[in-house]
């Protein structure tokens, strides 16, 4: 009797957990909220601190400037 009350739980418990997969949520898509400009002086703040290299530097801004 005690490993038909195991079963049991092990049942329980397996529903339990597969039923929190999925559930249909949406994930919403990611909003930018700052600027071409903003974006453009973070960059320049990065490569006069020498986080970037010139050529990173070039190449973000160029990606920047195209993606607008």
């Amino acid at each position: 009797m005690k490993h038909v009350h195991i079963w049991v739980l092990v049942v329980v418990i397996s529903l339990t957990v597969s039923g929190c997969g999925g559930g249909g949520a949406k994930v919403k898509a990611e909003t930018r909220t700052t600027t071409l400009g903003q974006e453009l002086t973070d960059l320049d703040k990065a490569y006069k601190s020498g986080i970037l290299s010139e050529k990173e530097y070039k190449i973000a801004k160029d990606k920047l400037l195209k993606a607008k």
